[in-house]
């Protein structure tokens, strides 16, 4: 049969911060670390928006006039 066991309480934390240093710190650091990744990303949003693009057209040489093959099928034998 089925053994039953008796409730067992979870096992402690191994370690907990309570004065919360670890917290502060991380807050500390991560707040620089926020502006600057946002004073980048309006950089680099402003320089997609802000400037006019005055890249040079691209010349693409123009098609040869199409001729067709001659052969077995060719119109003029027909």
């Amino acid at each position: 049969m089925a053994e039953s066991r008796q409730w067992e309480p979870a096992p402690a934390p191994v370690f907990v911060d309570q004065s919360g240093l670890r917290s502060r710190l991380l807050r500390r650091f991560g707040w620089p670390v926020s502006v600057i990744g946002a004073i980048l990303a309006a950089a680099m949003g402003g320089s997609l928006i802000g400037v006019q693009s005055d890249a040079p057209a691209m010349e693409i040489p123009p098609k040869p006039a199409y001729l067709p093959a001659k052969g077995p099928l060719s119109p003029s034998l027909l």
